[in-house]
């Protein structure tokens, strides 16, 4: 993808409200990138890549097969960063499913379903109820679904 998929969220994100992404990357992918956007502020271009991204997750896939997952978050510049094993898309020829649930202090990852414990945590430190889009760039093959869940249940995996 030489632009991002985006996809805007219908009213303000609240705690427990979940994010559902379907898809497939390239067979060869080497970068897989899943951001949740703050609205910029208006005298940014449009064509410009948010400044201000409370979640980013990003797959990078080397050369030899090894893969990892780099989570962190932008404030005008790239902050700290997390990085761990990648097991959300452990195979880059099916297709997979990730499920991110957002909290007002943490965001929480899973993959295939939320019936058990994260896979990835990360904590906040943008706003969740200022997020205005999910924008997934990089090596995606296609998006099958991306659904908004709202008011589900109130208990934390």
């Amino acid at each position: 993808m030489d632009t991002p998929f985006v996809a805007y969220f219908p009213r303000k994100p609240e705690e427990f409200d979940e994010v559902v992404i379907r898809g497939k990357l390239t067979d060869n992918a080497q970068n897989a990138s899943f951001n949740f956007c703050l609205r910029p502020p208006a005298q940014w271009p449009d064509d410009q890549t948010s400044p201000y991204i409370a979640y980013h997750l990003k797959i990078s896939f080397a050369p030899d097969g090894e893969s990892k997952v780099t989570q962190n978050w932008k404030n005008v510049e790239w902050q700290q960063e997390q990085v761990s094993k990648n097991w959300l898309v452990a195979d880059r020829t099916k297709p997979f499913t990730a499920v991110f649930r957002l909290l007002d202090n943490q965001v929480k990852v899973f993959v295939d379903n939320v019936q058990h414990s994260p896979d990835y945590e990360m904590d906040m430190q943008l706003p969740v109820e200022e997020i205005h889009s999910v924008e997934l760039w990089n090596d995606f093959e296609y998006v099958e679904e991306l659904t908004f869940r709202f008011n589900n249940a109130r208990v934390i995996n």
